[in-house]
């Protein structure tokens, strides 16, 4: 079983591709390899083209490996941008020449699927370590200043899952570092439970690597509704409702905001059910999701991009390559013959 933190309970394997996707994804791959052929790719486009190859033809058909190794790599570390894509940032200048977190957990995680046997675990370990802070947590302080308060909640909770599993096959998490990684991650002061579902997935799934799963914070299920509120099928990733700037401190300039579903989140709230105490509520919750599914079955490619305010102009893509797995895995596993 191929599987990945970014897209919980998703089995990356032959044959699951929803059809309405097929022609989108062999797109996008064909795009992907044409623009690394010219020396321009990132960490996260390798990593979604390496999930089409898994979806559509159930093993890597590109040297998706050989790519990040002689564009994605500086003084030996795994860096998150090439050079030529890095020209194409705005004033970024040499800031591409950046090792994250995630750059090198898909360094690790494409190599363990390519050339499993000769994986250098502990070198990625060191890696990791590397980026492990006074404060306890796994983030890319030495990327971004940007203080722990401000800095996104999904990036220190997904930094810690990546982290959690490089560690746990390299052999390094010892009984205190668990203890030292879990509890600093479930500080309320370091990483608050702000109902952020990608962010409270990646955390549990973090802290059931770190053997620590007790640690999980209650109430998941008062959360998880709220995210549902102004959608009429599906979830947002956070209740928008909630939502304030963070520097300003009011919800004044994210008054106009409107909530959107998402398939990716969805699979994460698929497996956050499990932490759900009330049965009532999980069974709607369940419900919800079965919903959800038959929606997309019905129309697979509506999946909206977020937009800022009522600025009709999309933030982001609406389609991408991990919302067609997530959206396909969701049909497969929930939509039944009969319906």
């Amino acid at each position: 079983m191929t599987a990945h933190p970014m897209l919980p309970g998703v089995v990356l394997d032959f044959g699951f591709s929803h059809s309405a996707f097929e022609r989108y994804l062999r797109e996008w791959r064909e795009q992907a390899i044409s623009a690394a052929d010219d020396g321009v790719t990132a960490a996260s486009v390798c990593h979604q083209a390496v999930l089409i190859d898994l979806v559509l033809f159930g093993q890597l058909r590109h040297d998706w490996l050989s790519v990040m190794q002689d564009i994605l790599t500086d003084a030996g570390r795994p860096v998150a941008y090439s050079s030529d894509y890095g020209k194409r940032l705005h004033k970024f200048g040499g800031q591409w020449l950046q090792s994250t977190v995630h750059s090198i957990h898909t360094r690790w995680w494409v190599e363990t699927l390519s050339k499993p046997v000769s994986v250098d675990h502990d070198y990625f370990a060191k890696l990791i370590l590397d980026k492990k802070r006074a404060d306890g947590l796994i983030y890319d302080m030495d990327v971004s200043a940007t203080t722990l308060r401000h800095r996104m909640k999904a990036e220190l909770s997904m930094s810690a899952v990546m982290g959690a599993e490089i560690l746990s096959k390299a052999g390094h998490l010892t009984d205190a570092l668990c203890n030292e990684l879990a509890t600093s991650l479930c500080d309320p002061l370091k990483v608050p439970p702000l109902g952020y579902m990608t962010s409270e997935q990646f955390r549990l799934a973090a802290l059931r690597i770190l053997r620590h799963e007790e640690q999980f914070p209650t109430g998941i299920g008062e959360h998880i509704m709220a995210c549902a509120e102004g959608l009429q099928h599906g979830w947002g990733d956070f209740p928008i409702a909630s939502k304030v700037d963070a520097y300003m401190g009011t919800a004044k300039r994210i008054a106009r905001d409107k909530p959107i579903h998402s398939p990716l989140v969805a699979c994460h709230i698929s497996v956050l059910a499990e932490k759900v105490d009330d049965p009532a509520r999980q069974a709607a919750i369940l419900d919800r999701l079965t919903d959800y599914a038959l929606s997309l079955a019905q129309n697979p490619l509506d999946i909206p991009a977020f937009q800022m305010r009522d600025v009709p102009i999309p933030f982001g893509a609406d389609l991408t390559p991990i919302e067609a797995v997530c959206a396909s895995s969701l049909i497969n596993n929930l939509c039944t013959e009969e319906a």
